[in-house]
C-alpha cells in the first residue's frame, strides 16, 4: 500500500503548496518541509496559495494587496486602516502566521486604535515564497483566533549557494491631494559553512506622504529588518535562530488627513502613532524513518509607545507527524503566556497588569479509507486558566471521484478567547475618540467565542490549463462578544454617567450577546484562452444575520454580499507579461459597529493594468497604473478612502 501525506492540517504547518494567484492549481504536486508531496487537489480544507511570481509580477505594495483577490477574503477599511476579513468575520477572527508561527499585536490596540497595523508587521514581498490561505476554522491545529481562517506567509529558504534581491519601487499619484510612497526591500541567503550553518536576512524600508484628504491615508514610515541562522546538525536535523524587529509610525495632521478641529470644537492637534515589534525564536526540526518533529520557542514583544502599552506572548509548540501505509497521524501541544502592560486603565483600581496562561493538546489522523477517499478527524483540547476547558473537533473528507473531479466537505469548531482587557474586572477601558470621555469596562463572566462551519465543494480539472473550484459554507457563531451601552448621558448635557466615583459621557460593558450565521458561496474559474492568454476570474458571495441580541435580524458586519475579480495575463514574449484586472465590490449590507448598525455602502469597480519585463537573468522592471479609470472612493460616499488613479513602478535585482 502507497504511502498518502498528511493533509492540509499538517501541510499548513509545514506549508508547501504552489499554485496561481487568482485560483488554486487543482493539479500542482507540492514538496512540504515534511518532505513528502500532495496535492491542492487532495488538501483537506478551501486552500489558495499564491506563489512568489504572481506576487511580484503585479508588484503589489504588501500582502494585503495580494490577498485581495483570494475568493471569500475581503479587505476592508481605507486610507491607513485596512484589515483582512474572512468569511464574512471581521479582521481579529482571522489568523496571521509566518512560517507556521502566530503573531498579532491587537492588545496593543484597543478598541478601533490603529487597524491596519496587523498587517505592516509581515515579510516584505522579496522574503516570500508563497501564502497560504485557508478560509474556514481551523482552531482544532491553531487554537483561538483561527475562527475565520488561516493565513501563513512562507519565506524563502537557504540554499547551497548565496542567493538574492533588491527591490525599489515607488507610487506616483496623479491627484496632487494623494500621497506618493517609496520603498525598499531586500533579501539575502547562503551558506556561511557547507551544509552546516546557513544565514538569511531580509528587511524593508518604505515611506508614504500623507493625504490632504479628510480620513485619507496617514504619513507613514516602516522599517524592518529579520535574520535566521540555520545550523544542520546532520542531514535530519537542524536548529533555527531567528530574530527581528520592527517599527511603524503614522502622523496625522490636523487640515490633512484630521480635521482641523475637534469633536469639541478645539483646535485639533498633531496625531503621532508609533509601534515597534521585537521577535525571536527557536525551532528545532528532526526527521525519522517515519516522521517528521518540530519544537518552536517563540517571543513577540509589541510596543504602543504613543499610549504605553507593551504585550508580550511566549508560545512553545510541538508538532509530530508520523507517517504510515494508510493514514498520517499529527499529536502536538502548546503552551502560551500572556502578558498585558497598560497604564490606561481609567478606574480607580490601579491595576495595569494582566496575565493569564492557556495549554493545549492535539491529535489530527488523515485515513485512506479507499484509494480515492481521505477522511481527516482532529480534536484540540484547550485548557485556559481564566475559563477553563474546551474541545474543538474538526472532520473532512476528500474524495476524488475521477481524475478530474474532487468533492470536499467536512464540519469544523473554532473559537476565541476574550481579549485581555475585556475579560478582567476592575478594567476600564478609555474610549470615545479624541477629547472624549467614556469608558468600557471588562466582564470577569465572558466566555469564550465560538463558531461551528459546515462547508462542501466540487473542483475540476482537464489537466490542460482549465480548472473549477465552488464551494459552499455555513457558520453557527455563539457567544459574540459586543459591546452594551449601560448608561449615556442625553445631549447637551453635562457628563452624567457615574461609575466609582468618577462621570462619564456614556459607560458601556463587553457581554456575551449575540448568536450569529454567516453563509456564502466562493467559487473561482480559470483557463488558458491562448497559449500564452491565462484568464481567472473568482465569484464571492457572502451573508449573516444575527440571531440574538438588540439588532436581531440584521446583518453583522458591513461587507459586500457580492465580490468578483477577473484577471488576464499575456505572455506577450518570453521577457514581457502583460496584465489586466477588474475588481467588482458590490454594495454592502448594514453592519454592527459597536452599538449601533451602519447603512449600507454602494457598488464600485476599479481596473489595474501593468507589465513586467524581464531584461536579462538579474535585472526585471515592473510598471502599473492602478485604478486605471480613477474611480473615486471618498470618505462621504464610501466611509472610506482610496488612492485614485496611480503610477507604479519598480525594479528588482536579483544575485
Amino acid at each position: 500500500m502507497r504511502k498518502f501525506s498528511f493533509s492540509v492540517i499538517a501541510a499548513s504547518i509545514a506549508l508547501a503548496h504552489t499554485a496561481h494567484a487568482d485560483t488554486v492549481n487543482l493539479n500542482e504536486l507540492v514538496v512540504s518541509a515534511s518532505g513528502y508531496e500532495q496535492s491542492t487537489q487532495n488538501a483537506a480544507a478551501s486552500i489558495t496559495v499564491l506563489n512568489s511570481e504572481e506576487i511580484q509580477k503585479k508588484s503589489y505594495r504588501d500582502v494585503t494587496d495580494a490577498l485581495s483577490a483570494v475568493p471569500g477574503v475581503f479587505v476592508t477599511g481605507g486610507g491607513s486602516s485596512s484589515d483582512i476579513t474572512m468569511r464574512g468575520l471581521e479582521g481579529k477572527y482571522t489568523l496571521i502566521m509566518v512560517d507556521g508561527k502566530r503573531q498579532g499585536s491587537r492588545e496593543t490596540r484597543p478598541n478601533s486604535d490603529g487597524p491596519g497595523i496587523e498587517q505592516g508587521w509581515l515579510p516584505p514581498i522579496s522574503a516570500i515564497e508563497r501564502i497560504e490561505v485557508i478560509r474556514g476554522p481551523m482552531s482544532s491545529l491553531y487554537g483561538s483566533d483561527a475562527l475565520g481562517g488561516v493565513i501563513n506567509i512562507i519565506t524563502k529558504k537557504v540554499q547551497s549557494e548565496w542567493h538574492g534581491q533588491l527591490g525599489l519601487g515607488t507610487t506616483i499619484q496623479e491627484d496632487s491631494a494623494s500621497g506618493n510612497s517609496m520603498s525598499t526591500d531586500f533579501y539575502a541567503a547562503g551558506p556561511l559553512v557547507d551544509n552546516k550553518l546557513g544565514l538569511e536576512v531580509f528587511g524593508q524600508i518604505a515611506e508614504r506622504d500623507e493625504d490632504s484628504i479628510l480620513d485619507g491615508y496617514a504619513d507613514q514610515d516602516m522599517q524592518n529588518i529579520t535574520s535566521k541562522l540555520t545550523w544542520m546538525l546532520n542531514e535530519e536535523q537542524s536548529i533555527k535562530f531567528e530574530a527581528g524587529t520592527e517599527t511603524q509610525k503614522r502622523i496625522n495632521t490636523p487640515g490633512n488627513s484630521i480635521d482641523s478641529l475637534d469633536r469639541n470644537g478645539n483646535p485639533n492637534t498633531v496625531n503621532n502613532q508609533e509601534y515597534q515589534r521585537d521577535h525571536f525564536s527557536v525551532t528545532h526540526e528532526i526527521k525519522t524513518d517515519n516522521g517528521q518533529h518540530t519544537t518552536y520557542l517563540s517571543y513577540e514583544d509589541n510596543d504602543n509607545k504613543t499610549r504605553d502599552m507593551q504585550y508580550q506572548s511566549t508560545v512553545l509548540n510541538h508538532q509530530s507527524h508520523l507517517f504510515f501505509d494508510q493514514h498520517t497521524l499529527t499529536v502536538g501541544g502548546q503552551f502560551e503566556n500572556q502578558t498585558l502592560n497598560d497604564s490606561g486603565n481609567s478606574l480607580p483600581s490601579g491595576l495595569n497588569e494582566i496575565e493569564r496562561w492557556q495549554g493545549a493538546l492535539f491529535a489530527e489522523d488523515e485515513y485512506y479509507l479507499t484509494e480515492t477517499f481521505a477522511l481527516t478527524a482532529g480534536l484540540r483540547y484547550n485548557e485556559d486558566e481564566n475559563y477553563g476547558s474546551e474541545v474543538t473537533p474538526r472532520v473532512y473528507g476528500v474524495w476524488q471521484t475521477t481524475d478530474n473531479v474532487t468533492i470536499k466537505g467536512g464540519i469544523s469548531a473554532g473559537y476565541r478567547s476574550p481579549d485581555l482587557r475585556q475579560a478582567t474586572e476592575g478594567w476600564g477601558q478609555a474610549t470615545g475618540g479624541r477629547g472624549g470621555n467614556a469608558v468600557i469596562i471588562g466582564s470577569e463572566d465572558l466566555k469564550a467565542e465560538k463558531s461551528l462551519s459546515h462547508e462542501v465543494g466540487v473542483a475540476w480539472t482537464d489537466h490542460q490549463g482549465t480548472k473549477a473550484e465552488i464551494t459552499a459554507f455555513y457558520t453557527e457563531f455563539d457567544d459574540k462578544i459586543t459591546e452594551e451601552r449601560i448608561c449615556e448621558t442625553p445631549d447637551g448635557q453635562a457628563d452624567s454617567c457615574n461609575f466609582q466615583g468618577h462621570d462619564y459621557n456614556f459607560i458601556s460593558q463587553r457581554m456575551n450577546v449575540n448568536e450569529v450565521v454567516t453563509q456564502g458561496v466562493e467559487a473561482s474559474f480559470g483557463m488558458q484562452l491562448l497559449p500564452a492568454l491565462a484568464w481567472d476570474i473568482g465569484y464571492t458571495f457572502t451573508d449573516s444575520e444575527q440571531k440574538s441580541g438588540q439588532f436581531s435580524g440584521q446583518p453583522l458586519n458591513r461587507i459586500p454580499k457580492h465580490r468578483v475579480h477577473t484577471n488576464l495575463s499575456w505572455d506577450a514574449t518570453e521577457k514581457l507579461n502583460i496584465w489586466g484586472e477588474a475588481n467588482y465590490i458590490g454594495e454592502t449590507t448594514q453592519g454592527l459597529s459597536r452599538v449601533s448598525m451602519t447603512e449600507e455602502l454602494p457598488d464600485y469597480t476599479l481596473v489595474d493594468t501593468g507589465l513586467s519585463y524581464k531584461a536579462n537573468d538579474s535585472v526585471t522592471f515592473y510598471a502599473g497604473i492602478y485604478n486605471l479609470f480613477d474611480k473615486k472612493i471618498d470618505q462621504e460616499t464610501y466611509d472610506k478612502v482610496l488612492d485614485g488613479r496611480r503610477y507604479q513602478a519598480k525594479v528588482n535585482v536579483s544575485f
